[in-house]
């Protein structure tokens, strides 16, 4: 065995010694540079899984990342060019001072009022025991609340006969109702919509709710009732959506759903939810998530569309009269996660999206709101010098990053969407990103959890179609239960060519003309 050892050694030269340790030190750092990989991996999965949701950072945090950074090893800073410094100090943070607390937010002035009268039990002073006198009163108020109350609408038509030629009886018509001779009224069938879709009450919870209070509705019937719902709703929702293409900008996103179709185990669908400049929300499903989709729903739109990097949107983005807004977000979150491997560049890169996020605050507080021009020559002025740089920060960070390294692929995701990230720049309409569609997903991903999947790919459509009215309200403000149950039963007689009086728009500007 000594003499094989001695053999190995001698059989190697000084030149394969060498070549030896450059492929074992080449190999250690692949291994480490996939280790570190792997670690950045399992650190992403395990934030999304238990960590802080929110993508604010603190801009003193990202302070600290630079100057820790750069107390250890001094690296090179960036130059750009003679009259622009390589780094910027943050502008300082005023702090607030705290102003004095304004107490408890009184109660409605809406809300009925049920007064309880408290007298003292002893009216004999406790001094000298003279009788005592009333002297004034205070007055408390606590909140009530009563359980959901069900009664039975009885519906009596009192009926009229011709005494003289006994042949003709009169009796009044039935009100309109929503759904021809079903058992719930439009407040009921609006209760249940609301709590699935608004609260996230699957039908097997509200079947257990109904059931205290001795009311037994089958998860059957509901879902009946639902489809029936959302198959009324369906004009005023197509005339949501030509409203939202005649709106001139439009940004969209997408998320799963899961749907049955037997046999078999569940498919996988797709809601895509569409966002007008005004706020209004149209969701569509489809059961894939190619270019079909967005291709289809956005026929014949004009003007810009704020999407991300998703190459599902290319088709409708090549189309002539459709402009590409790119979404600052998606860039910053990308840099963010690289926050660990490279967090010097990533910081620095970060606190100039913090600017541009800056300026759009500034713009946002403004009173009264400036003008889509106003608010392009206020982004021309503050915001494109910080891009300009920005972009100069990153060609320079880009050849000394690795191409698979987070850093890398946030360049080269920023590069890419490069083109559109200035457009929001040059029209005050467009957003800085696409966050008010991602809100609009939050309520899909929350329901989710809840009813798991949707009973079939119609059930899909059921639900974009549901989901488009109560996210609307939401964002207008409107109390869902009362537009539905004064809408569903209104839409089965009402003018197709005045739809839009009973859109939740409609509806909300209607009720303020009333109240004036």
């Amino acid at each position: 065995m000594g003499t094989n050892n001695t053999e190995s050694n001698i059989l190697r030269t000084p030149e394969e010694q060498d070549l030896l340790i450059m492929t074992l030190l080449q190999e250690n750092e692949k291994l480490r540079k996939q280790n570190d990989f792997l670690a950045q991996c399992l650190a992403d999965m395990q934030r999304k899984l238990y960590g802080r949701k929110s993508e604010q950072l603190n801009p003193d945090q990202l302070q600290l990342f630079i100057d820790g950074v750069r107390s250890d090893s001094e690296p090179v800073p960036v130059a750009t060019n003679d009259e622009t410094p390589d780094y910027e100090e943050p502008p300082a943070r005023i702090k607030k001072k705290r102003g004095p607390h304004p107490g408890r937010a009184p109660l409605p002035d809406h809300l009925e009022r049920e007064e309880i009268h408290l007298h003292p039990d002893d009216l004999d002073c406790p001094c000298c025991g003279h009788q005592m006198e009333p002297a004034g009163e205070e007055i408390s108020e606590e909140l009530g609340m009563i359980p959901a109350r069900f009664f039975v609408r009885r519906l009596i038509r009192h009926k009229v006969a011709c005494r003289a030629c006994q042949d003709a009886v009169v009796r009044p018509a039935l009100p309109a109702a929503a759904i021809e001779k079903c058992r719930a009224g439009s407040d009921v069938l609006a209760a249940i919509v609301v709590s699935k879709y608004a609260d996230h009450l699957p039908l097997y919870r509200q079947q257990a709710i109904y059931r205290r209070e001795d009311v037994e509705l089958s998860r059957v019937t509901m879902g009946n009732w639902i489809g029936k719902c959302a198959f009324l709703l369906k004009p005023v929702v197509a005339q949501m959506k030509d409203e939202l293409l005649a709106s001139g900008v439009v940004q969209s996103d997408d998320t799963g759903v899961k749907y049955l179709k037997p046999p078999g185990p569940a498919k996988s669908g797709y809601l895509w939810a569409y966002v007008s400049s005004k706020g209004d929300v149209v969701y569509n499903f489809t059961t894939g998530r190619s270019r079909a989709g967005p291709t289809s729903f956005l026929a014949g739109f004009q003007g810009i569309l704020q999407v991300d990097g998703y190459a599902a949107y290319n088709e409708i983005l090549a189309t002539a009269g459709i402009g590409h807004a790119a979404c600052w977000a998606h860039v910053r979150r990308k840099f963010e996660n690289a926050l660990k491997t490279e967090p010097l560049e990533s910081a620095m890169v970060l606190q100039k999206i913090q600017e541009l996020y800056r300026v759009e605050k500034e713009i946002r507080a403004m009173d009264p709101k400036p003008d889509p021009t106003q608010i392009a020559r206020i982004r021309v002025k503050k915001s494109l010098p910080v891009i300009h740089r920005l972009k100069e920060y990153l060609m320079e960070y880009l050849e000394k990053s690795l191409p698979k390294s987070p850093l890398g692929k946030a360049i080269k995701y920023a590069f890419g969407q490069w083109e559109w990230l200035e457009t929001y720049i040059h029209d005050g309409r467009v957003e800085i990103d696409n966050n008010s569609c991602e809100r609009a997903m939050r309520k899909v991903a929350v329901g989710r959890k809840n009813w798991l999947f949707a009973g079939s790919d119609q059930g899909g459509h059921n639900a974009a179609i549901l989901y488009s009215v109560i996210e609307t309200c939401a964002r207008l403000r409107i109390n869902p239960h009362e537009y539905l149950t004064d809408i569903l039963v209104r839409v089965g007689t009402h003018r197709q060519s005045r739809i839009a009086e009973i859109t939740p728009r409609g509806w909300l500007a209607a009720r303020n003309d009333r109240a004036s």
